[in-house]
């Protein structure tokens, strides 16, 4: 087989890959908003603050789960359109893939959110297919804003975890803690989606396209503008000499 043909087979099996793990993420998140959010349902919580800090720890141990999982760790566990298009503004991850990539998840995001219709039934319809909304009030300039600022920040803790000794090890544990905390903290303004992905597949379904393009848009702008500043600060580190030897 040619490196090319060996190159286009990994990107096909890796695609899958990301398309399978964003498939299982989006049920178990829709799963849990029928669970938790619909009244009614035996796990129902009342209070949103808590009720959006029990979804943030859940998801926070599955994002870390699937990207620790076999398929997690042939494709790299991306699950989110915005950790590609970061690791390609870093220099990190190659261009021709971005699109596949994020295919693959919007794709698993559609998947998942239909296969939670098909289990959990009317059920999943009362709740939208778990669509995300912002709460009453919240305009598009500040959703934005929000939105991003988060995810920023979320990926600026992912850059100081790819420098140190172990980032392997500890990449999947950081994504998935800062991702929990940013629905904990968030969900009741701004329903906390935070990925492409995660709003894909319920608005598409639910036909709910209220601030769609906000919740599309900004988890990619902020990832790429912080994969840009690590890349210039990379190359920057790398033009600087290394201090010559003391002779004795």
């Amino acid at each position: 087989m040619s490196t090319s043909a060996r190159s286009r087979a990994d990107l096909v099996r890796h695609g899958a890959c990301e398309c399978a793990l964003t498939t299982v993420l989006l049920f178990v998140v829709v799963s849990l908003v029928r669970w938790l959010a619909l009244p009614g349902s035996p796990l129902a919580i009342g209070d949103p603050h808590t009720l959006f800090a029990v979804a943030g720890t859940a998801v926070a141990a599955l994002i870390a789960a699937l990207m620790y999982s076999p398929p997690g760790r042939m494709s790299g566990g991306h699950l989110h359109p915005g950790v590609t298009v970061y690791l390609w503004a870093s220099g990190l991850f190659p261009g021709r893939a971005v699109l596949p990539y994020a295919t693959a998840q919007l794709a698993g995001s559609v998947a998942g959110t239909a296969l939670a219709g098909l289990v959990w039934g009317e059920a999943v319809r009362r709740i939208g297919y778990a669509a995300v909304h912002p709460a009453p009030g919240t305009g598009a300039v500040e959703l934005f804003l929000i939105e991003g600022s988060a995810l920023a920040a979320v990926f600026v803790v992912v850059t100081l975890a790819m420098a140190g000794p172990a980032p392997g090890a500890l990449v999947p544990a950081v994504i998935g803690l800062g991702v929990g905390a940013v629905i904990a903290a968030l969900g009741t303004v701004t329903g906390a989606s935070i990925n492409p992905a995660r709003a894909f597949g319920p608005a598409l379904l639910s036909g709910t396209y209220g601030h769609f393009w906000n919740y599309m848009i900004a988890p990619l702008v902020a990832p790429a503008l912080v994969g840009l500043a690590h890349r210039v600060w990379r190359t920057r580190r790398a033009a600087v000499p290394s201090p010559s030897p003391v002779q004795v």
